[in-house]
């Protein structure tokens, strides 16, 4: 719905009196109230934490319009008026009610038990140990905690779910369910109470072993599940291997008895008649004449530039005959779908678009639009989720934007949204309660990730993996209350903010004078040369917490004394102590990066990546937009663009004479003769010893071939030796590209283990590289025309006393702003993501945005002036070594001076890690961030949330479960 849509026109002259005086509606933009159009929050109603008198159920919704008059400094959470922030600096106004699941849980599907008389629904959950939560529909009480368990076994959790697949047969007395560990669930329901019992479950095959490279070889991720008509016989999405399994449910035991051949990655299924229809989120299948990329061991048909899914499918199987008899071409990633009387509705969430399926002909009769109600129909709204009213209205969950789309499906309007409804967060499957005239949505993300840990010491922190899904519970609402739900929707997601959205040729002053961060895209800039680095893992808190001028917490600056560049770049460049990361892990992590966003990510791979681990390192077409890349939207503007280990998905490092591997000790030498500081003996690693390519064209041809992406053992000194040499070959024949993407990971750290540095030196060894990567720069040509931005993927990997997702990011250039006193870098707390970073760097070189994220997010004007200091940096040196660890010239062995518990953690270690130090995150973040709290606080300080040190046992068998190359 464009601007100048009724609705939005609508919302701007209903609001326009109504602003409240002085109220700066930016949030954390950094714009007054007047660049934004006029809206107001939800007058008269009221959200927040008030408890209902059932248990489990929070009165959720309406609020004052004073909940969205946001100081720009505000932080990620509950705020006083009810309303939450989130990491990607939208505001949750959840409508209805809210029904409360725990944390850590992520809620990916709802069903509703036909048999109303119970007022029971179900939601399939990941991420928690009990796949299933029976819930009161009325009420919102939780009324059972369900968890399948092997006949005559002790009660166990077999599974934390899986990303959809859950369904009560017609009569309301089975319910089904789908679990990523290769199983589906049958269960019986009670017929007066809704109240499950476990009867059996259906074994499912593991991935055939045909040679083809599947991510996760133990499953076969089923999905949706559909019922026949008569109950006798379930049908279910077996998404790795792109078939419909067929499962007898009147043989003894229950069994798959036969698949049948789909499009690519299925994911949902229903029933309808003889026939079931199965939407492909891969699409068709590819012939030889595709660009294809592997996803999970299938080739997916792709775009040759930026590697992107391009077909999007519906399959229509004759159950009688078992085969496919036609394929549909829908949007791309079709998802979640209903039927309604003789149509098939479908949400589309990589085209932002609903399809409408005649069931009598199979073909699509119209596509409507769900596209970010800007002017020109923004990317990222993201259908996922559909359901359909006997009034002929649909509503659509739109996961990125945190709301239902309301949609008047009579008549043939060419903009039939009529608008929108606030959920929690990251809405992803719906159902409508026709008894009871309500919509139960699960919102996937919930209420954020606000699990909260301390210990008897009073160190109180957040984590990213502390998710908190949730079920909302939303009665239909009249035309009053829709008006009032969208202007809180615009808010929410700040579509509404003017200035930032005013991106066009209409836009740019023609006499714009260069300044360092242009007011609109397009208009000149006196910087040329901007700089991303990224990072892995760490809170604010655990770099900067000991900052006195920022917002920190000592007690968890476990790195503070390890970083003396961190600290000194801060001291003479801004400290911004209010950066989140929006993303959980890695794998969603260098997505909202690189795309300014992740949705496929957050929808159907997370928590538990049973198909893919996408990220700087590991490729997955599934997870890339339509709308490419920030290098290829460097191109699109006619700039250059390098990458330096980000998105790279294919590497391989030579090995020595003798066949063996270098190891961390040959890199680091290598380094130091490189710098001159070993004899020429130590460089035994050959400049072109590690070799590099990536799946994605765009990347390939601007890929350095040599960078080592991530790999814990290799050094960053290694890594910033290598980039020096070519960035001064570069800056010699004035070839500086304006946009470097740079990878520089081992902030990551590898816990305890032999010919391995220990976290805090790993923190060392990766602060000294950043430090020199800025003096290079800062004594090189381009200087003068340079901003250098360093970020986290995430910040999973400790724990922050705001919030988990709070990262150290640094702004460095001669036209940031100057300190605040001498040794005293600019405080700025001015709440920004890793979309305000994109935005100000497009703002900088002229790209245009990539998604509704970078397109309302605020250029960080407030970190930038326009008068340069040109005094370059010069590094400061490593107050440790960087070579201490266990097995290592400065460290300890395993035979000598170790605690009981220092080598419990040691032999852990190597028995975790094994074959895992060239993956990030591909070890459980739990086991890994308690041995580096452990090896870093001196093995004395208990890990917040408990209260003493803990031997390793429980933690391995934990970590032992972990889907291998969770990024973390």
């Amino acid at each position: 719905m464009p601007l100048n849509h009724p609705l939005a026109i609508g919302i701007a002259r209903s609001l326009s009196c109504c602003l409240l005086a002085g109220a700066s509606l930016a949030s954390a933009q950094t714009q007054s109230p007047q660049t934004r159009t006029p809206q107001t929050g939800n007058q008269g109603f009221t959200v927040g934490p008030a408890k209902d008198a059932a248990e489990g159920a929070t009165a959720a919704g309406r609020i004052t319009a004073t909940s969205q008059v946001n100081s720009p400094d505000r932080t990620v959470g509950p705020q006083q008026d009810g309303s939450i922030v989130v990491s990607d600096n939208q505001t949750l106004t959840p409508a209805g009610k809210i029904v409360e699941l725990g944390a850590p849980v992520r809620a990916k599907a709802i069903a509703l038990n036909p048999n109303r008389a119970t007022h029971t629904g179900a939601v399939l959950l990941m991420g928690s140990p009990q796949p299933i939560i029976v819930f009161d529909t009325l009420t919102g009480k939780v009324l059972q905690r369900f968890t399948p368990t092997e006949a005559g076994a002790t009660p166990k959790g077999l599974s934390t779910g899986s990303f959809t697949g859950v369904t009560y047969s017609s009569d309301g007395r089975k319910l089904l369910f789908s679990q990523d560990n290769n199983f589906v669930v049958v269960t019986n329901v009670n017929p007066k109470t809704g109240l499950l019992t476990h009867e059996q479950r259906v074994s499912l095959p593991e991935p055939p072993a045909d040679g083809r490279p599947y991510h996760n070889a133990k499953s076969i991720n089923p999905g949706g599940i559909g019922f026949s008509e008569d109950n006798k016989r379930a049908y279910v999405a077996l998404n790795v291997v792109n078939t419909l399994g067929v499962i007898d449910l009147t043989a003894s035991p229950a069994k798959l008895i036969g698949q049948i051949p789909v499009g690519n990655v299925p994911n949902s299924v229903l029933v309808h008649g003889k026939y079931a229809y199965v939407s492909n989120e891969g699409g068709r299948p590819a012939t030889s004449e595709d660009f294809t990329n592997y996803s999970d061991g299938t080739p997916i048909v792709v775009d040759r530039k930026d590697a992107f899914t391009i077909t999007g499918t519906v399959s229509v199987v004759d159950l009688t005959a078992g085969k496919e008899v036609k394929t549909i071409p829908v949007g791309l990633h079709p998802a979640g779908m209903v039927i309604s009387g003789s149509n098939l509705y479908v949400a589309n969430a990589y085209s932002d678009s609903l399809s409408i399926i005649d069931l009598h002909t199979n073909t699509v009769t119209r596509t409507i639009k769900l596209s970010v109600p800007i002017a020109g129909g923004v990317f990222g709204s993201g259908p996922n989720g559909v359901a359909v009213t006997d009034d002929g209205k649909a509503y659509v969950t739109l996961g990125q934007a945190n709301a239902l789309a309301v949609v008047n499906l009579q008549g043939r309007d060419a903009n039939p949204v009529i608008g929108y409804i606030p959920t929690a967060y990251f809405p992803t499957s719906i159902t409508y309660d026709k008894a009871h005239k309500q919509l139960v949505v699960a919102d996937d993300k919930g209420l954020g990730s606000r699990g909260i840990t301390s210990n008897k010491g009073g160190v109180i922190g957040y984590n990213t993996h502390a998710d908190m899904g949730v079920v909302n519970l939303i009665a239909e609402p009249n035309a009053s209350e829709l008006a009032k739900f969208s202007k809180q929707v615009f808010e929410n997601n700040h579509w509404d903010l003017t200035m930032n959205i005013e991106v066009g040729s209409q836009y740019i002053d023609p006499h714009a004078a260069p300044v360092a961060v242009p007011k609109h895209i397009g208009e000149p800039s006196l910087i040329k040369h901007v700089f991303l680095i990224i990072k892995e893992n760490r809170t604010y808190d655990q770099m900067l917490g000991d900052v006195p001028w920022g917002n920190g917490a000592p007690a968890l600056a476990i790195f503070g004394s390890a970083v003396p560049n961190q600290h000194a770049l801060v001291q003479r460049f801004p400290l911004l102590d209010n950066v989140y990361a929006p993303s959980r892990q890695s794998a969603d992590g260098h997505p909202w990066i690189g795309m300014s966003g992740s949705f496929y990510s957050n929808d159907i791979l997370s928590p538990d990546w049973i198909r893919s681990y996408p990220g700087g390192g590991a490729e997955d077409p599934l997870t890339y937009t339509p709308k490419g890349f920030l290098w290829t939207a460097a191109e699109a503007k006619g700039l250059t663009a390098k990458l330096y280990g980000e998105w790279s998905s294919g590497t391989t490092i030579a090995k020595k004479s003798d066949g063996s591997a270098y190891t961390w000790s040959d890199f680091y030498n290598t380094a130091l003769c490189r710098e001159g500081k070993a004899p020429a003996s130590n460089c035994i690693v050959p400049d072109d010893a590690v070799k590099v390519s990536s799946a994605i064209p765009s990347a390939a041809k601007i890929m350095d071939p040599h960078y080592p992406p991530f790999n814990l053992t290799i050094p960053d000194q290694y890594r910033v030796d290598y980039w020096i040499k070519d960035f001064e070959r570069m800056d010699a024949a004035n070839q500086v590209p304006n946009l470097t993407i740079l990878w520089l990971p081992d902030d990551h750290t590898a816990g305890t283990k032999e010919g391995l540095p220990y976290p805090i030196n790993y923190q060392a060894d990766n602060d000294l590289a950043l430090g020199r990567m800025v003096e290079a720069i800062s004594h090189s040509k381009v200087w003068a025309q340079s901003a250098i931005f360093v970020e986290e993927d995430d910040s999973q990997a400790g724990a922050d006393h705001v919030d988990g997702h709070r990262q150290p990011v640094y702004v460095i250039s001669p036209y940031t702003v100057t300190p605040q006193a001498p040794g005293q870098g600019k405080a700025i707390h001015t709440t920004y993501t890793a979309e305000n970073i994109n935005r100000t760097i497009e703002n900088i070189l002229g790209m245009q945005p990539l998604t509704q994220f970078d397109l309302v997010a605020s250029p960080m004007f407030d970190a930038f002036q326009n008068t340069p200091d040109l005094t370059p940096y010069d590094h400061v040196a490593a107050v440790m070594p960087l070579d201490q660890g266990p097995g290592l010239p400065t460290g300890k062995t395993t035979a000598t001076a170790y605690t009981p518990m220092q080598k419990a953690w040691l032999k852990a270690t190597a028995e975790v890690m094994k074959g895992k130090y060239e993956k990030a995150d591909s070890v459980d973040p739990n086991f890994l961030n308690h041995v580096t709290w452990y090896a870093t606080t001196g093995w004395n300080r208990p890990y917040p949330g408990e209260d003493k040190v803990m031997m390793p046992g429980p933690f391995v068998k934990a970590a032992k479960k972990y889907v291998d190359d969770d990024d973390d």
